[in-house]
């Protein structure tokens, strides 16, 4: 995470034994609206700016660049993790990971952790694994 950008929060997605080292961030909010009028190429080399600050000069070198325009999406409607207004959770969040009879809830929106990303998918499907399994 940084306070500077565009690249604001950025994961390490590099495969445990270290190659290719793998880099993803997010260009979010004001900066995604400002970034989204420039060039790709533009956006490429501030993204690889933005990592080589936090990583290092060899971030320039990147052997491939991929983006993603998340606002260019229509079901997602500009952003990669599920969204819910304001109280929707503190009303409802309960609601969200309990079973009705014999149906169980999992997904990504259901995870104790990670809601909206890979790791809380399997996260939330660990879960209900776990809850079938002792209900026998």
């Amino acid at each position: 995470m940084s306070d500077t950008g565009p690249v604001r929060t950025t994961f390490d997605n590099t495969p445990p034994d270290g190659t290719p080292g793998v880099l993803m961030g997010f260009i979010a909010a004001d900066d995604g609206r400002v970034w989204s009028q420039l060039s790709a190429s533009e956006r490429r080399d501030a993204a690889l700016g933005s990592f080589a600050r936090y990583f290092g000069p060899a971030a320039l070198a990147a052997i491939q660049y991929v983006e993603k325009d998340w606002t260019a999406e229509e079901w997602s409607r500009g952003d990669p993790v599920g969204f819910m207004p304001p109280g929707v959770l503190t009303q409802y969040g309960p609601a969200l990971r309990p079973p009705v009879g014999r149906i169980h809830w999992a997904g990504t929106e259901t995870a104790e952790m990670w809601t909206g990303y890979m790791d809380g998918a399997v996260r939330s499907g660990e879960r209900v694994a776990a809850e079938v399994q002792a209900a026998g």
